[in-house]
C-alpha cells in the first residue's frame, strides 16, 4: 500500500471519529434540552395548578360565607319571632302570677 492511501485511511477515521464525538454532543444536547423543557413544562403546570386550586378555594370561602349569612338571616329571623311571641306570653304570665300570688 501506498503511503497516500494509508493517510487518506487515517483522515477518513479522524473525519469518521469526529463526526461520531460530534453526534454523541448533540445527543446529549439534545437529551439535556429535552430534560429541561420537561422540567419547564412541569413548573408551569404545577403553578397552573396551584392558581386553579387557589381560585377554587376562594370561590368555596365565598359560597361558604354567602351560606354561612343566609344562614345567620334566618336565625336572626326566627329569634325576632320568638321575642316577639314571648312578650305577649310574658304579659299573660305575669298577669297570671300577679294573680295567684297578689290575690289569693
Amino acid at each position: 500500500m501506498s503511503v497516500a492511501i494509508l493517510k487518506q485511511i487515517k483522515e477518513a477515521e479522524e473525519k469518521a471519529e469526529r463526526i461520531e464525538l460530534d453526534a454523541t454532543q448533540k445527543a446529549k444536547d439534545i437529551v439535556a434540552a429535552a430534560r429541561k423543557n420537561a422540567l419547564d413544562l412541569k413548573s408551569k403546570a404545577l403553578e397552573q395548578a396551584e392558581d386553579e386550586a387557589a381560585k377554587l378555594v376562594s370561590s368555596s370561602e365565598d359560597k361558604a360565607q354567602r351560606d354561612i349569612d343566609g344562614i345567620k338571616e334566618q336565625i336572626q329571623a326566627q329569634c325576632d319571632e320568638i321575642k316577639e311571641k314571648s312578650s305577649d306570653k310574658i304579659n299573660d304570665a305575669v298577669d297570671f302570677i300577679v294573680g295567684r300570688i297578689v290575690k289569693p
